[in-house]
């Protein structure tokens, strides 16, 4: 007769089979007081992580955002799921600080030596008492799990498994020297610390910081070697994740359908996205959507991007050589809208740009409103804008559906400047540039809408979505037309950039003016000549006045 195992029994050891069910079952052990909060991105983790172990992947590249369990799942229970079913494999588990990689050594160690664990699995590990350090624990089996930090030489250890948990500091996003250093080591020491090239395994994760960060440098040169696991806190319809075996084999494919469908919703919410946003800004891309934008990227670049910040009555530009005040009653509100031809959340978004126009011609963007509406709330929704923000009048492109909107708009009595265009989105978007690039565009600091915008900006045209991009054009045409809006007028000489003018007061601190230093800039604004209205049209408009 066959002993029937008990329940204990049986459960563990069909967690030593599901790393899957491994992770929830030590979840308590590792993770003392915090419940577990299930996620169908921590079983993809689990699943690509299983057939490294069965050899389906040799080298796999996880990226996903901060505080998702990376850490936990793969540096530290991994290492146990994986002593648990060889207790002679070898793994070298690195990360960009030695404390952290000491960290997660710590965590593997205590669920091993841990009640839990010796009364399932004592019988198969067992860490031997002449190396039990925190930086390396041997098992009976001559196993172990090491320590090391990024730049290390390892002490000529060698690994069956290398993790990579975390080879950047987030503060390495701008030295190219340690970013270079990092990428160095990852050559020429911990990827030749593997004991077979053939049998081995790499597991590098991470979250993006920089394109060229170690995950940047894998892709680049990968041969169809690495698989990617790329995990963005917000869905993209645009690049969908699927990975296959080194077989050529499907493994995966992310479940999310619609554009901005979370990660992780009952531990990351809505709310805290949309916080990640504002206190990340320019690094939310990278760090939460596995998408760093390059400075020196695509037709606009993060290099030539200038902010302002506001009073009641003044508009403050922020200029590389100190901010300047304009009056709010001198410049002439707009507002620049790319409709949409469908309400369905995969479809393109409906964007409205809310515009100031000061009088040397620089665009100031106040507002972006964005989202999938049918026709009529599209209109409710540009007329609500329009009155919101005492705007002087709407420039709406009219190519097909659109032509009907604008046709609505004026029906409704709201002033319409009808926009056809000629060039295709490329050319106009490449004007608009331009004039960026010439430091006639801005936007406003530490806008809730300014990450989105960033991101489809800064990678046009290879964004998933460009009706922002379609928007910021429309704008830069509406203020190089002196007549009907066109697209052909791209070789009008471009005024002066805002610090070039005078009144200019130098900045304590680049890009943050205190409240002294906006008060000082209003004071040198009020004191100033007025402009003779006859003498810049001629200048900047032409004709005889």
């Amino acid at each position: 007769m066959v002993a029937l195992l008990d329940p204990v029994t049986l459960r563990a050891e069909k967690a030593r089979r599901s790393f899957s069910l491994f992770v929830k079952e030590a979840w308590p052990v590792i993770e003392p007081g915090r419940p577990f909060i299930p996620g169908w991105h921590l079983d993809a983790i689990a699943e690509h992580l299983q057939a490294v172990v069965h050899g389906d992947i040799k080298r796999l590249l996880v990226n996903m955002p901060p505080r998702h369990g990376k850490s936990t799942l793969i540096s530290a229970l991994w290492s146990d799921w994986l002593l648990l079913n060889d207790p002679s494999i070898r793994i070298l588990a690195g990360s960009y600080a030695m404390n952290l990689a000491t960290r997660d050594n710590l965590k593997a160690r205590r669920v091993i030596k841990s009640n839990w664990f010796q009364e399932r699995y004592g019988h198969l590990v067992q860490i031997t008492k002449d190396q039990d350090a925190k930086i390396k624990f041997e098992t009976s089996k001559l196993g172990y799990r090491m320590a090391v930090s990024v730049g290390s030489s390892a002490t000529g250890e060698g690994g069956d498994i290398l993790i990579l948990d975390d080879p950047h500091n987030i503060d390495e996003k701008e030295s190219s020297v340690k970013r270079e250093a990092a990428l160095d080591w990852f050559d020429n020491t911990w990827s030749t610390r593997l004991n077979d090239q053939q049998t081995g395994a790499m597991v590098v994760v991470g979250q993006r910081i920089h394109e060229q960060d170690v995950s940047g440098h894998i892709l680049e040169k990968n041969d169809g070697e690495w698989v990617h696991l790329n995990l963005p806190a917000e869905y993209e319809s645009g690049s969908p994740c699927k990975t296959y075996t080194v077989t050529g084999k499907e493994l995966w494919a992310d479940p999310r359908t619609e554009d901005g469908e979370l990660l992780w919703e009952p531990k990351f919410p809505q709310e805290q996205i949309e916080k990640a946003k504002r206190r990340h800004l320019n690094d939310y891309h990278a760090l939460f959507q596995q998408a760093p934008v390059a400075k020196t990227g695509g037709t606009f670049k993060l290099s030539n991007e200038r902010l302002f910040t506001q009073s009641l009555d003044a508009y403050f530009l922020h200029t590389p050589r100190g901010i300047k005040a304009i009056k709010k009653e001198e410049c002439e509100v707009f507002a620049a809208v790319d409709p949409a031809i469908s309400e369905k959340q995969s479809a393109d978004y409906m964007v409205i740009g809310i515009w100031a126009k000061t009088q040397l011609k620089d665009l100031l963007l106040l507002d972006v409103i964005r989202g999938h509406w049918d026709h009529n709330a599209q209109q409710d929704e540009i007329e609500d804008a329009f009155y919101d923000h005492d705007a002087a009048f709407v420039a709406v492109e009219t190519v097909a559906y659109q032509h009907a909107l604008f046709q609505d708009l004026v029906a409704k009595g709201m002033p319409c400047r009808p926009f056809n265009p000629h060039k295709d989105k490329v050319t106009r978007a490449s004007v608009a540039s331009i004039w960026q690039g010439n430091g006639k565009i801005y936007f406003l600091k530490d806008a809730v809408w300014l990450p989105e915008l960033q991101k489809e900006l800064y990678k046009f045209p290879k964004a998933s979505k460009d009706d922002q991009v379609d928007m910021v054009a429309l704008a830069s045409i509406v203020v190089r037309s002196r007549g009907p809006l066109s697209d052909d007028s791209d070789d009008e000489e471009i005024p002066e950039a805002a610090e070039e003018t005078g009144g200019l007061i130098p900045l304590t601190v680049p890009l943050k003016a205190t409240e002294e230093e906006q008060a000082e800039a209003l004071q040198v604004l009020r004191a100033a000549k007025p402009i003779d209205p006859f003498e810049w049209a001629e200048q900047y408009v032409g004709g005889d006045w």
